[in-house]
């Protein structure tokens, strides 16, 4: 091997660790931009959701026997982002819970926040993994199987959505099971509370009771009934 032919060598792979820097340090930099631009949009979520607290209903002990498969939303999708906005309902057809769940593609995590009259609920999720909060404080997680782990990701449950009816499974013990949320995409007139109820007969609580939850485990039937219809009740992002 000549001297001109390990030269481009050299210079070949000099030109190939530069351009491997270069794209790690732009990965880097769009990766900080996209934690901060979370952040800032958390919070004016957040804020506005605050502003509609004092319009719900007031939060009962049994609060996750009232969240229903009822719900009235606003939805604005450019391109592959999507923002929903919208309430969900109790029996009574009087708003319990309201929502904003934001969207994109391309491997972007996903958020929801949900606020009821006592607890803000935020869920952050990635192709079926989802983290889900209570009051800024880590609840724990679910993987794409259903396996449901606590804040040291320790495995405490499962919820498999396999069928129109779930058993849900906290702590060894099957304390409920949870109704498939309908899905509203075909459904025309989606902000009319009204004809959500009496047109298209929702309203039917989505958990059934099997064991009496701690207070712990109630924040866990809270946030999956709330994302059961949030998340599942709207088509995602393609």
């Amino acid at each position: 091997m000549d001297f001109f032919t390990i030269m481009i060598i050299v210079i070949s792979l000099v030109v190939f660790v530069f351009i491997v820097l270069i794209a790690f340090v732009m990965k880097k930099s769009k990766d900080v931009e996209n934690a901060a631009f979370s952040e800032t949009e958390r919070t004016e979520i957040r804020q506005k959701l605050l502003k509609k607290r004092k319009k719900l209903a007031p939060y009962k002990a049994d609060f996750y026997l009232e969240v229903t498969n009822a719900m009235t939303f606003q939805r604005t999708q450019a391109v592959t982002n999507l923002k929903i906005s919208g309430l969900l309902y109790n029996k009574l057809q009087k708003p319990i819970v309201a929502f904003t769940r934001v969207e994109r593609a391309m491997n972007a995590k996903g958020l929801l926040i949900a606020v009821t009259k006592k607890y803000v609920f935020r869920y952050e999720f990635l192709k079926q993994q989802i983290t889900f909060f209570c009051d800024d404080e880590l609840l724990g997680n679910m993987n794409a199987s259903g396996s449901i782990a606590n804040t040291d990701n320790k495995n405490i449950g499962q919820l498999k959505r396999t069928s129109e009816t779930n058993s849900i499974t906290l702590n060894n013990r099957v304390i409920a099971d949870i109704q498939k949320a309908p899905l509203y995409d075909s459904i025309s007139n989606k902000t009319d509370v009204t004809a959500i109820f009496e047109e298209h007969n929702f309203g039917s609580s989505l958990l059934s009771l099997h064991n009496s939850p701690t207070t712990e485990e109630e924040k866990w039937l809270i946030a999956l009934a709330i994302f059961e219809i949030g998340y599942y009740g709207i088509s995602p992002v393609v």
